[in-house]
């Protein structure tokens, strides 16, 4: 894949080095700023801006939810996680609830801080067994 643009070069070789743990936490990111894009959007009254928005998050939130490896319990508490916040976020825009958006990404902010401190212990482990 060409890319002419150094930017788009550098942004495509970042993604490439992140490790899972860093991905996980990167698509965490984009969904809670796309949720408080979409409060921000709603208090303007731009409901198509707003539905935009919840519409990538929950995009993301149902990918975060179909890459579980569901052998392990812990999946299945994720999954249900994952489908809550799906539906709330639904329920929220067509409300225009910006408190529960609020929430939700609240939510998502506290699975992301999970994420990154089991990526940085596993990594901490790797280096201490390799």
């Amino acid at each position: 894949m060409q890319y002419s643009n150094p930017y788009q070069v550098y942004k495509n070789q970042s993604l490439q080095t992140l490790t899972k743990g860093e991905i996980l936490v990167k698509l965490f990111e984009e969904a809670s700023k796309q949720i408080n894009f979409a409060c921000l959007l709603t208090e303007k009254h731009d409901a198509v801006g707003a539905y935009n928005c919840v519409a990538k998050a929950q995009k993301i939130v149902s990918t975060l939810r179909n890459s579980l490896d569901m052998n392990y319990a812990i999946s299945i508490n994720l999954a249900d996680i994952y489908l809550f916040v799906n539906d709330e976020l639904g329920r929220a825009l067509v409300a225009k609830d910006t408190e529960t958006l609020k929430r939700l990404s609240g939510i998502l902010d506290n699975l992301k801080d999970a994420f990154k401190e089991a990526d940085k212990i596993s990594r901490s482990q790797k280096k201490s067994v390799g």
